[in-house]
Formats: structure tokens, C-alpha cells, sequence
């Protein structure tokens, strides 16, 4: 079974105003059946750590690869 990295981003703006693509933070995933298994356990563990539900109030985007 693989493994994932899970990290979930924001669009934060910098001192100039300009937008940068930050990653909130990374929640990785091991041995799950698939992306789709890892990004709902990491949806779960961010809410948890975060004090946050939905997800969304604290990140606008997920990104899930597989680890090697």
C-alpha cells in the first residue's frame, strides 16, 4: 500500500500585496488503499491540528503525491 504527502495551501499575500501559493501545512499518509483514502484522513488530521471544520476556513487547495 503507498504512502502520500498530503499539504494544504493558501493564497497569501505579501508585504507588495502580491499573492504567493503557501503551503499551510503537510500531513503525510502511510499505507492507505489510494490518493482518494490519504486526502480524506488528511482532511481529517488538518481539521484536528487546526482546531478548524471545514478545512477550507485555513487552506483554499490540496495537493496529494505519492511518497517513494
Amino acid at each position: 500500500m503507498p504512502s502520500y504527502s498530503v499539504c494544504f495551501f493558501n493564497d497569501l499575500p505579501d508585504p507588495t500585496g502580491h499573492d504567493h501559493h503557501v503551503c499551510q501545512r503537510t500531513v503525510e499518509v502511510l499505507h492507505v488503499a489510494d490518493e482518494q483514502q490519504a486526502i480524506e484522513y488528511a482532511i481529517a488530521e488538518f481539521e484536528r491540528l487546526e482546531h478548524i471544520s471545514p478545512w477550507h476556513l485555513h487552506a483554499r487547495t490540496i495537493e496529494c503525491e505519492v511518497l517513494t
